[in-house]
């Protein structure tokens, strides 16, 4: 049998970009989870009228790279949570890394996006959190660190 290469995501981190050049990407403290969702391809129809076999015919058109959600133990005094703040009440677009190499990956997915929804959640039985909505706006890659 073949050993898994799979990891837990300790470590992974999702960074902000600070617009600088060189640019400076700092960590979000606290996360706990990242979801990257909704990744999709549109289809588009290519079917004609000579179309052999009676089945449709497709092809790729316009992508469309989602969201990343982030659930992080919310801290109001912490510097990188007051920062997403921020961004979601300018809707500045931003660049962003999210970062395997704890992880030990030599790699990171990078983007640009806005925040573009957080929603905090308290109750008695749970550290208070965020959840955090980026919409990514064009490609998202992964590239080597």
């Amino acid at each position: 049998m073949t050993a898994s290469t799979g990891k837990t995501g300790a470590g992974i981190t999702f960074k902000v970009g600070d617009g600088a050049s060189p640019e400076v990407f700092t960590a979000i403290a606290n996360a706990t989870n990242i979801n990257i969702n909704g990744r999709t391809v549109d289809e588009v129809d290519f079917t004609h009228l000579a179309s052999t076999g009676g089945y449709r015919e497709f092809r790729a058109g316009f992508k469309d790279a989602g969201e990343v959600q982030m659930t992080l133990h919310f801290d109001p005094s912490n510097l990188t949570h007051q920062n997403l703040e921020d961004l979601l009440n300018s809707g500045d677009v931003f660049n962003f890394q999210i970062d395997f190499t704890p992880a030990s990956w030599a790699y990171k997915m990078t983007g640009a996006g806005f925040v573009r929804g957080s929603d905090i959640t308290i109750n008695v039985d749970d550290p208070i959190s965020a959840d955090v909505t980026i919409r990514v706006t064009g490609p998202l890659e992964i590239v080597a660190a």
